[in-house]
């Protein structure tokens, strides 16, 4: 694994070698954690706005009118099966 180098600013270290200390794991593997959890929010984030883009640009659903059709079959749908 390649290794890399930054800066932190002294209360990040001290948390980060707090948190080394207390859970007996590196500082490398706390901060290579952090980053990839960073990286999975903003990969989620660009992926919701491209949900949110197809649904209100391509309306697969039929904008507002046909998911208010939609809707009322499947809760007829369902009300049927009870």
């Amino acid at each position: 694994m390649p290794a890399v180098s930054f800066y932190l600013n002294e209360k990040t270290l001290d948390a980060v070698r707090a948190k080394s200390k207390l859970g007996n794991i590196p500082a490398s593997q706390i901060i290579r954690e952090a980053i990839e959890s960073y990286l999975s929010i903003e990969e989620k984030r660009e992926d919701r706005k491209r949900v949110l883009n197809c649904l209100t640009r391509e309306k697969p659903l039929g904008g507002a009118k046909g998911w208010e059709r939609l809707h009322r079959e499947r809760t007829e749908a369902d009300a049927g099966r009870g």
